[in-house]
């Protein structure tokens, strides 16, 4: 088949200089510990300090403030012929007050520790009867919570402190979370969640044209967005003399399957041509833009491309790795293929009757081989049909797909007797799985 005008038109323009180449938990602080640290709950008054040496010969080492306890000075600290005071220690009998420790009976308080269940909310601060409790009674940054709705295991105020019913102050499970147990993982993901800058912030950015530089891009933030909830972000490049509004009716059928969980970006070529060195560091600008202002994983960042713009969504990736979790590209052509790349999940499609010369080998060959997979001839689609078949091999972290199908040059083909495209279902499978 003919080359279409605009791609002929990238083809023609391609100059060959076009190479390829965050929410932090105040630590409460016990007000005194003894040597060995006392973090382990309340202790009784006096009598059973944390580090104190016997009585008798005193001298400032076996009284003072040096052997007070958390939970008291030692009973026999300190004594009639020694410490700093009268008797030894600081008071009759050792420690920092009369018992040791920072008051009657050791610790901040009278009874040690720094809270009954410790932390930063409603219970936490310095309290009668000490603990090891997390930031809060119920565990994250606030009285109960954690980042968000969907987000990290790694939300709320632990390592493993939960997101999923979140919100500042309502994520992570009640009663573990925060810097003692954590709370239990949501349903947002493996754990690997990496909460964006604009996480928590009121939003400037909305859906519509944005500025960026010189330069302008598409955005669609769902309408009910949560600044507290961490979204997929996904970026689609147009094809040769296209431009972004092409894209940002449904972002490739994308966005009436996302439901809400997605924020979407249409990217704009200047002129409608893909440029390799200038459009890297524009896409740097516009991820610089949005991950400041919106609460976006940047662990699940990803790129959808048609014809040049699926080219173009290659160079990018393979220019900033471990930026993008995943791509797909259609027909992807007009723009010299980088000559490496570090592994990323990619689906790739071409139609049987597309522009001569495109094959498997110059769709997802490439980034199988550079994704460790066995590369081998897959198969293609019967008349009026379509086929997808993932490589072999592949790291379970980045899977390659090849999908072919009887038709020409575009990123929504449809099977015979269809006039709806099956292609959204397949990329939005693909790419929802991470």
């Amino acid at each position: 088949m003919p080359m279409p005008n605009h791609d002929r038109a990238a083809r023609r323009s391609a100059d060959t200089s076009r190479a390829w180449g965050w929410v932090s938990i105040p630590l409460l602080l016990l007000a005194t510990v003894s040597a060995c640290g006392e973090e382990e709950g309340p202790a009784d008054a006096g009598g059973t300090g944390a580090v104190a040496t016997s009585g008798g010969s005193g001298g400032p080492s076996s009284g003072g403030v040096a052997t007070g306890g958390v939970t008291g000075g030692a009973p026999t600290g300190g004594g009639p012929s020694g410490g700093a005071g009268p008797t030894g220690g600081a008071s009759p009998t050792g420690g920092a007050s009369p018992t040791g420790g920072a008051s009657p009976t050791g610790g901040a308080s009278p009874t040690g520790g720094a809270s009954p269940s410790g932390g930063a909310g409603p219970t936490g601060g310095v309290a009668p009867t000490g603990g090891i409790g997390g930031a809060s009674p119920t565990g994250g940054a606030g009285p109960t919570g954690g980042i968000s709705g969907t987000g990290p295991a790694g939300g709320g105020g632990t390592a493993t402190g939960g997101a999923e019913t979140g919100g500042a102050g309502e994520g992570g499970s009640a009663g573990t979370g925060g810097a003692g147990e954590g709370g239990s993982a949501g349903t947002g993901g493996a754990g690997d969640v990496v909460l964006s800058a604009g996480c928590g912030k009121t939003a400037t950015l909305h859906s519509g044209t944005i500025t960026v530089g010189s330069r302008n891009y598409i955005l669609n933030v769902p309408t009910d967005y949560d600044s507290n909830h961490p979204y997929r972000l996904i970026l689609g490049f147009h094809g040769a003399g296209d431009q972004a509004s092409s894209v940002s009716g449904d972002y490739f059928g994308l966005l009436p399957l996302s439901d809400g969980s997605t924020i979407f970006i249409a990217a704009n070529a200047d002129g409608g041509f893909w440029s390799a060195s200038t459009d890297v560091t524009y896409v740097d600008d516009i991820l610089e833009q949005v991950t400041t202002d919106l609460c976006i994983d940047t662990s699940r960042i990803m790129l959808e491309g048609f014809s040049q713009g699926a080219a173009m969504a290659w160079t990018i990736a393979c220019s900033r790795p471990n930026v993008f979790r995943a791509m797909v590209g259609h027909s992807g052509g007009g723009v010299a293929n980088p000559t490496t790349c570090e592994p990323i999940a990619y689906l790739g499609s071409l139609g049987l009757s597309d522009i001569g010369d495109n094959s498997q080998a110059t769709q997802t060959d490439q980034f199988a081989g550079w994704n460790g997979c066995t590369i081998e001839t897959l198969p293609t689609a019967s008349t009026g049909s379509h086929v997808c078949t993932n490589y072999a091999g592949c790291p379970a972290t980045a899977p390659v797909r090849w999908c072919s199908y009887d038709g020409g040059h575009t990123p929504s083909p449809t099977d015979a007797g269809q006039n709806r495209s099956w292609m959204p279902e397949e990329v939005w499978t693909f790419l929802s799985q991470f």
